[in-house]
């Protein structure tokens, strides 16, 4: 299934263009915490799944138009990026990660806000994201896909040469776009065969596959939950292809789709309206 919050973060189901509310088939919600919003749908998902079937063959959905949609998994205990994970001309990265607060987490159509600051360059990463099923604590890599719940696009957006830390070029608020909704895992076979893509306006940015990630899901999950423990909610990126990276700058939509996961659009503002050299687009 596809899952979304939209409106006032109302969790739904989006199905054949229409999102049907599931607020009611989830017990003790309360709107007024996103996060416990999500952490309840997981928690409860196993015995939803029948309840969700009925009000889908019900037809009470409404257009994907008529509603906003908002990031799936806005308030996670961690945002959790792993830094350097492709095979795109570098060595071969162990695991590692850096954090991004969830202040930085915007939602479908909403805007980067690039800040006033000296920056070389703005880049947004393409990214699949995962979204943790249940607390993860020293999970052995062969066990460790039984942790998530399902997948979602991300996009990590840096201030380059800003900072030597990946805290300070990476945490600034909107710098974590995620979205459109959640597919849960049953949904993906092999999450290490699926294609991403980044347009920039009509310029297509950039085109992989995650079969090229160096370090796979599980290994990322084995030695991030060897650190701290993961969370039900949490969202833990898995890195992108640098190849093909380019500036983002004021006035321009950026546009992730992985294929089986979704595709999400954001706008880029830069009150001080900062331009650089757009690179050659790939080829269609």
């Amino acid at each position: 299934m596809n899952l979304v919050l939209f409106n006032d973060f109302r969790p739904g189901v989006l199905h054949d263009g229409k999102v049907f509310d599931i607020t009611s088939l989830i017990a003790g919600i309360d709107l007024s915490r996103p996060r416990d919003t999500v952490r309840q749908l997981i928690a409860q998902y196993g015995d939803l799944t029948g309840k969700i079937a009925a009000e889908l063959k019900g037809g009470k959905g409404v257009p994907l138009a008529s509603v906003r949609l908002r990031q799936p998994s806005p308030d996670p205990v961690q945002l959790l990026c792993a830094a350097k994970n492709y095979k795109d001309g570098h060595e071969a990265p162990k695991p590692d990660f850096f954090l991004k607060p969830y202040g930085t987490i915007i939602g479908p159509d909403d805007t980067v806000d690039l800040p006033p600051v000296e920056a070389r360059v703005f880049h947004a990463e393409p990214e699949l994201a995962v979204i943790i099923k249940k607390r993860a604590v020293n999970v052995k890599a062969a066990d460790a896909m039984d942790y998530v719940f399902g997948y979602t696009c991300f996009l990590d957006v840096s201030a380059r040469g800003v900072s030597p830390t990946f805290y300070i070029h990476k945490s600034y608020a909107t710098f974590g776009p995620i979205g459109p909704g959640i597919v849960t895992a049953d949904e993906i076979s092999d999450p290490h065969n699926l294609q991403i893509k980044l347009w920039v306006g009509d310029d297509l940015r950039q085109d992989f596959s995650t079969g090229e990630m160096a370090n796979r899901i599980d290994k990322l999950i084995e030695v991030a939950s060897s650190v701290c423990p993961l969370e039900p909610g949490d969202v833990l990126a898995t890195g992108t292809h640098h190849i093909g990276l380019g500036p983002v700058q004021d006035g321009e939509t950026i546009t992730i789709d992985i294929e089986k996961v979704g595709r999400m659009s954001v706008k880029v503002s830069d009150p001080r309206k900062r331009t650089w050299e757009k690179p050659v687009p790939l080829k269609r």
